[in-house]
């Protein structure tokens, strides 16, 4: 059954739910619709930030509804259509006053938030909003900081790995989820990487996923078979099993192609399939960090000088799509929330199910969203409910996640799905990707290499890279190094 077919079921049964969308910076627009918003968020970057890189839903322009898409079969569908899924909603015991009647979330695109909206509106008839601010990565976190400061009503915001650090250490942000009455003991099922993110510098709990944002290489079948020969997911896992492999593939693919299909289609989503595993953090005891840095220099330098990559292709733009839409690259390094209807995948080509996924050359993540609840919370019993729902309850962990194609941060929630084969995604041809990335998602690491410093030096860095590829390596490192320091006096090298 298709999305539409779903939201069409669910707005015959339940109640209206309202949500708006408002730009932090003062430009407004609204909407309102039955089951879930249908505005799309102002045009914006996919946010790369270092440790989550992408979020959930980074992008407002390249991905209105980015993880929200079909990748469903029909057996996973009778929660999200039935309203039974989870039973009654449950709030813990808050300690935030219940003086208002909506709850306002604040995003910087409402690509979850509006299949949440769906998803709860089959358990709920309250009254639930997003405060957009349209943004991304360093740029969103400082639009956050306007509108959190500005007296404005907000309950609930959504942070990103990259910069989540800075308001969940921060009280005058954040305040603890004690105060809905929600504790580490409720995410015993969770990918344990997402608590430990979640939790200040003194231990207490701020921020809870609804997601683990595990990734894997996505290729075009119909090229690999044309010039490699490969006919199954398995045969092309065997040929990019290793970074040694992967290179060997893509002189392999460079020669049958005669040069007119890359491998990997940017260096940004090479870095992050290659830096993640290592769990690296960029800055350590106040100095920069720069090994992993050069590894991936010499690496990437290699890819560009032999024509595996091209460094003109820019993430998040035209001719990173386009090169999916053309057949010039041969696959792009994603995360979940790039698998649904309407995301990355989907915009890239994959609209005629000639895609698969595998794990690539190495398991890693890409994003990380964080639900954190505002000290001005005032709808707290809903925001109680809501948290929960999303990051705590199994049986909508899996509704969701069957309705929005997203990895839920629910062991049993996914365990359950890929054990039932209750999922299926047209635009893999009918693979269910959760089977793939639940391995990938069990060994995230993530909480010891995570930083506040992270947004701003991988952005650096990679804006270094590829201005200087034909530069040495030493170079390249070097003018990287003086610019994150100009840019963070409190730094050292």
């Amino acid at each position: 059954m298709s999305k539409l077919t779903r939201t069409l079921a669910l707005l015959a049964s339940i109640a209206v739910v309202s949500t708006a969308f408002v730009a932090c910076g003062g430009n407004t627009e609204s909407t309102s619709s039955a089951g879930g918003n249908t505005s799309s968020a102002a045009p914006a970057e996919n946010n790369s930030s270092e440790a989550g890189g992408e979020s959930s839903a980074e992008a407002g322009g390249e991905s209105s509804a980015e993880a929200g898409g079909e990748s469903s079969a029909e057996g996973g569908e009778s929660s999200a259509e039935g309203g039974e899924a989870g039973g009654e909603l449950e709030a813990g015991a808050v300690n935030l006053p219940d003086t208002d009647d909506t709850l306002t979330i604040v995003c910087w695109t409402d690509a979850d938030l509006q299949n949440m909206f769906d998803v709860y509106a089959n358990h709920s008839d309250a009254n639930v909003v997003y405060q957009n601010c349209g943004d991304n990565g360093s740029a969103a976190s400082t639009q956050y900081a306007t509108y959190l400061n500005s007296g404005d009503d907000v309950d609930l915001f959504v942070a990103e790995a990259g910069w989540i650090l800075n308001y969940i250490n921060d009280d005058s942000m954040s305040a603890p989820l004690s105060d809905l009455g929600i504790t580490a003991d409720d995410y015993k099922d969770a990918y344990q990487y997402t608590v430990e993110i979640g939790t200040d510098n003194n231990g207490v709990l701020k921020a809870a996923s609804w997601q683990a944002a595990a990734g894997g290489y996505a290729y075009n079948t119909t090229l690999a078979e044309q010039y490699l020969g490969v006919t199954s997911a398995d045969d092309m896992q065997a040929k990019i099993a290793d970074w040694d492999k992967f290179a060997a593939t893509a002189e392999e693919l460079k020669t049958a192609s005669e040069g007119k299909v890359t491998m990997a289609a940017t260096i940004g989503g090479l870095w992050q399939a290659f830096s993640t595993a290592k769990n690296a953090a960029w800055v350590k005891d106040g100095a920069i960090q720069t090994d992993v840095a050069k590894e991936f220099t010499d690496m990437v330098k290699g890819y560009v000088d032999n024509g595996y990559v091209n460094p003109n292709v820019e993430q998040w733009t035209t001719d990173w799509t386009n090169v999916g839409l053309q057949g010039e690259t041969l696959g792009y390094f994603y995360s979940t929330w790039c698998l649904g209807e309407g995301a990355q995948l989907e915009q890239n080509g994959g609209t005629d199910g000639n895609w698969n996924i595998v794990i690539g050359p190495q398991e890693f993540f890409w994003g990380g969203s964080w639900l954190c609840v505002s000290p001005n919370c005032n709808t707290a019993t809903e925001a109680s409910k809501f948290v929960k729902a999303f990051t705590t309850d199994a049986s909508i962990m899996e509704e969701y996640a069957l309705y929005s194609g997203d990895f839920t941060n629910n062991k049993v929630a996914m365990d359950k799905i890929v054990a039932d084969g209750s999922n299926s995604n047209p635009l893999l041809g009918g693979q269910d990707q959760f089977a793939i990335l639940s391995d990938v998602a069990a060994g995230i690491k993530m909480s010891d290499s995570i930083t506040k410093y992270d947004q701003g030096l991988k952005d650096t860095f990679l804006d270094t890279l590829k201005k200087n590829i034909s530069s040495d390596t030493d170079t390249i490192i070097s003018t990287f190094t003086s610019q994150a320091l100009a840019d963070n006096p409190d730094l050292t090298a």
